[in-house]
């Protein structure tokens, strides 16, 4: 399960977005719920917070259940499972098998992919 100690989160400075020199880095969970509280001054912090939560929380539980998951004008998750195989280490060479597992898989929306490729500002 998801959890997140957003008593550290109150106390932070808004900002819509990270500056210009953190663009190096990731966004953060609460770099999100600040630009929502920001964009939205009718929520507060932790509202935002459990917002995100709450959020994340439904797309792995579909995702856990194999269900595919669409969100429009953003992409798509979906679970394809990868069979047992024939693998090699690479440090030594010895042949070794690979377990079965299922992996996520994400498709990035056409208008996604055109707001990535043109710079997109709101």
């Amino acid at each position: 399960m998801i959890e997140i100690n957003s008593s550290t989160l109150q106390h932070a400075p808004r900002k819509a977005r990270p500056s210009p020199d953190r663009l190096s880095g990731a966004v953060t969970k609460a770099d999100i719920a600040r630009a929502i509280c920001v964009r939205t001054p009718s929520v507060s912090l932790r509202a935002a917070t459990s917002l995100i939560d709450a959020i994340i929380e439904e797309i792995v539980l579909a995702l856990a259940g194999d269900q595919s998951l669409r969100l429009h004008c953003f992409g798509s998750f979906s679970v394809r499972r990868k069979g047992e195989r024939h693998g090699r280490n690479p440090r030594n060479g010895v042949a070794v098998t690979v377990n079965a597992r299922k992996v996520v898989i994400f498709r990035a929306s056409s208008k996604l992919k055109a707001a990535v490729a043109n710079g997109y500002r709101a």
